[in-house]
C-alpha cells in the first residue's frame, strides 16, 4: 500500500512556503540580492530543496511575466510547489502554486507559459532541503 501524503499535509506545506516567501526580512529586495528573481529562487531551493527553473521571454512569449526583464526564474520544489517570492514582492501575486491542484496549475500556465518552456538553470545544482548549493557562487542571473 502506498503511503501518499493527504491534502492537509500539502496545505500545511503550502502555508509554510507562503509564509516564508512573504517574509520581508528574508526577501528585502532593492539593492539586496533578492532584488533579483534568480537569487530569490535560490534562497527557496537552499531552504526547501528543489530546483531553479526559468525561461527567456523570447522563448516563452505567452508568459505574463518576464517580458520587460527579458525572462524570469522561480523555484519548483521536489513535491511540485512552484514558489516565486520575487513575483510576490514586486507584483503582489500569490507566491506559491501547488502544481498538483488544477486551478493552481492553470494559474502557473497563465503566469509562466507552458511547463515545457521552463528550463532548469545550468550550473545550479539541485539542492536537498536545508542544503546550501556549492554552485551558488556561480549563479548567472537571467532577469527579474
Amino acid at each position: 500500500m502506498l503511503n501518499l501524503p493527504d491534502s492537509s499535509d500539502r496545505e500545511s506545506r503550502k502555508r509554510r512556503l507562503d509564509r516564508f516567501s512573504r517574509n520581508d526580512r528574508i526577501f528585502p529586495g532593492g539593492a539586496h540580492e533578492t532584488g533579483n528573481c534568480t537569487a530569490c529562487s535560490r534562497i527557496v531551493t537552499d531552504r526547501f530543496g528543489g530546483e531553479v527553473r526559468g525561461y527567456y521571454h523570447a522563448h516563452n512569449p505567452t508568459a505574463l511575466f518576464g517580458e520587460s526583464e527579458g525572462g524570469h526564474d522561480f523555484a519548483v520544489t521536489s513535491d511540485r510547489f512552484l514558489v516565486d517570492p520575487w513575483l510576490f514582492h514586486y507584483y503582489g501575486e500569490s507566491p506559491v502554486l501547488d502544481m498538483d491542484v488544477p486551478g493552481d496549475k492553470a494559474e502557473a500556465l497563465a503566469r509562466y507559459g507552458p511547463e515545457e518552456n521552463w528550463q532548469r538553470l545550468p550550473g545550479v545544482t539541485r539542492a536537498q532541503p536545508g542544503q546550501v548549493s556549492k554552485a551558488r557562487s556561480t549563479l548567472t542571473a537571467r532577469a527579474g
